[in-house]
């Protein structure tokens, strides 16, 4: 069915279904297509509308008190379709390592058999539109490298990682809309915030949802089993708001939720020459049928497992001089905003874009968004075979880190109130210096190996690594098998509540190297089926 705005309903609207989904985003759009498939009627509700409503938008600041995230619209998005109206593309899997207890990420392991996600990631795949099927295996993309490449990874201290693109990023509520509509099954209401669940009397179960409008009026939905999908932020701040049984919140017997907050945090540092005459393929990023595929570096896991290192990566991107840097990261803040257009409106402030300095988005704006893909491989193909003075080539290091728990790395509930009356999120979000260990480690690595080979040398760091946030909000509402030390179980059922699930990366108990959204999209098909399951066995 047709989505519909909170406004277009009567003074008093019966919302109910079998299943609420609450945010629709990638998480909430593939659970509704998905319990619908499975004969379940859905109710997806979503604070925003189609296009992008700076109100709507405001509900979303929060207050840091600890590292600063990005401003505004940028980290996360208040409309249709979630925050992948604005996503890049980059999509990685997670690795079984990445699942297993480790070292550097003690009591980071998934209780999740790595078998099992690997077996939900091909319709993942699909789902976004993703090179394939095998195009995350890393040998092929080796095969196709070029002999400095290749020379990189012979002596198996450095491996690869691989990240895929589509050929245009999945944008959930357009490229989906004729599923949706189609659906008898599935209702769609917009402009509808969630601010907390009500809790039945005994406390083991919710009853309804708790709804405002920006103009004001209160409404509640019901349904037999509620999901939350709503972002790594927004997920523990409904459950921190609801206190009718328990004043810490729902999911909060053990004080979890908001705690182990999580991000990619995200730097360019550090450069590199190349020895005249080396050239990178595929680790600079490369187009293919279906998409682009570009490798990364990584420390093989004996010596991250040995040295107590973090899975980070890294990749190489041009190096610029500091005045055409400072030009190119004001080129890039304005152009793929508007590229993107209907995705920003009114939050595009040119005089607040244009004052920013974000070198961290340098490797973003490529001629994969600004030309079809055809004429992108075209271009790539071309500048491949042009012949090339033999020079000396410097590369600047882009970082993307793993982060390890930390308790104190949350969010609460703030003092101050947003537009409609509900407390803001008050984010400490907390950088540690094994973050930085790792980065260094892996930067030594790399020119050890630069070295051995004779390809280039590292150059010195001039100044500190300068992070800024990736969008990628992990870990407050983590999943285990203990309550006392998790607040959703291995299906995301929040422990003690028998119809309220969490979806999205909130339930990630750790957030390893990869971009989370192919992995959002695989727990989502997961939970789904586990949903749909239970609702019909009462």
């Amino acid at each position: 069915m047709k989505p519909v705005r909170v406004s277009e309903l009567g003074p008093a609207p019966e919302l109910a279904a079998e299943v609420v989904v609450v945010g629709a985003g990638a998480a909430g759009i593939t659970l509704a297509l998905e319990l619908a498939r499975l004969g379940r009627e859905v109710l997806l509700i979503e604070g925003g509308g189609h296009d992008p409503d700076p109100r709507a938008q405001a509900l979303h600041e929060i207050e840091c008190v600890g590292r600063p995230m990005r401003p505004g619209y940028l980290p996360r998005l208040r409309q249709f379709g979630g925050t992948c109206n604005l996503w890049a593309g980059r999509a990685m899997r997670l690795l079984p390592e990445d699942l297993r207890p480790r070292p550097s990420v003690p009591q980071g392991e998934w209780p999740i058999a790595a078998g099992e996600l690997e077996a939900l990631y091909p319709e993942a795949e699909r789902i976004l539109g993703l090179p394939g099927p095998g195009a995350f295996h890393p040998g092929p993309w080796l095969a196709r490298a070029g002999a400095a490449e290749r020379a990189l990874f012979a002596s198996g201290r450095l491996v690869p990682t691989v990240s895929l693109w589509a050929v245009r990023p999945r944008r959930f509520a357009c490229d989906f809309a004729a599923e949706l509509e189609a659906s008898p099954r599935i209702r769609i209401l917009l402009g509808a915030h969630a601010i907390g669940l009500a809790e039945t009397e005994d406390g083991r179960r919710v009853g309804a949802v708790r709804l405002r409008t920006l103009d004001g009026r209160d409404l509640e939905a019901r349904a037999r089993a509620f999901v939350l999908a709503c972002g790594g932020l927004e997920n523990a701040r409904l459950l921190l708001l609801s206190t009718d049984c328990r004043p810490e919140g729902l999911g909060n017997g053990s004080g979890l939720v908001g705690r182990f907050f999580m991000d990619h945090p995200r730097a360019v540092w550090g450069r590199v020459e190349l020895v005249p005459g080396a050239r990178l393929h595929v680790l600079r990023g490369r187009p293919v049928p279906g998409g682009k595929v570009q490798l990364g570096l990584a420390a093989a896991p004996a010596i991250r497992a040995e040295r107590g290192l973090l899975h980070h990566y890294l990749t190489f991107e041009s190096e610029h001089s500091s005045y055409a840097r400072e030009q190119y990261d004001v080129a890039v803040q304005v152009a793929k905003r508007l590229l993107r257009r209907g995705h920003v409106g009114g939050r595009l402030e040119l005089r607040g874009v244009l004052a920013g300095r974000t070198p961290d988005l340098l490797y973003l704006l490529t001629p994969k968004e600004i030309l079809p893909h055809w004429a992108y491989r075209l271009l790539w193909e071309l500048h491949e075979r042009l012949p090339r003075r033999r020079r000396a080539e410097r590369l600047v290091l882009v970082h993307f880190c793993e982060q390890p728990l930390d308790s104190e790395s949350r969010v609460t509930l703030s003092d101050r109130r947003d537009p409609i009356g509900v407390p803001m999120l008050r984010l400490d979000w907390r950088i540690q210096p094994e973050v930085v260990r790792s980065m260094e480690a892996l930067s030594t690595l790399l020119g050890e190996e630069l070295a051995s080979t004779g390809l280039g040398r590292l150059l010195p760091a001039a100044e500190e690594p300068r992070f800024t946030d990736a969008s990628h909000h992990m870990g407050t509402t983590r999943m285990g098998t203990d309550p006392r030390t998790s607040v959703v179980d291995p299906w995301g059922r929040v422990h003690g509540i028998a119809n309220l699930w969490i979806a999205g990366s909130s339930i990630f108990p750790s957030g390893g190297h990869a971009n989370p959204t192919l992995t959002i999209v695989a727990l989502a098909l997961r939970q789904a089926r586990r949903i749909a399951a239970t609702v019909a066995t009462g």
